[in-house]
């Protein structure tokens, strides 16, 4: 998994100043576990068990209700690929290096033709 880059920006931002401190947590650990292209398996569990894997105490409920508030906030789309969900952030290619060619995961419908 390559490293991430966050900017110093970020802790100035309004978007993620709005945010509670477990939504804002969530956020960061969705990027250093995003593929290339931003995009993550949104399914409960796995989520759950990527973002917060040594902690009894959080639930993949809770972290859903954060990726619910995320993706209202505009910072990700939740979407759904032959049945499964999955996401991505929604300004990833303006705050990070795509490297590989291809993605992990499926696209968001509104980006199969820039994809391809």
């Amino acid at each position: 998994m390559p490293n991430r880059i966050l900017r110093e920006s970020i802790c100035t931002s309004p978007t993620i100043e709005a945010l509670s401190w477990f939504e804002e947590v969530c956020f960061y650990r969705l990027i250093v576990q995003c593929d290339d292209f931003g995009r993550l398996d949104a399914r409960p569990a796995l989520l759950k068990s990527r973002l917060f894997p040594l902690r009894d105490d959080v639930s993949s409920e809770v972290v859903m209700q954060a990726v619910t508030r995320l993706e209202q906030a505009g910072l990700l789309q939740v979407y759904e690929a032959d049945g499964q969900p999955f996401l991505q952030l929604l300004t990833w290619e303006r705050h990070q290096r795509v490297r590989n060619q291809r993605s992990k995961y499926p696209s968001p419908p509104d980006r199969q033709s820039a994809d391809n």
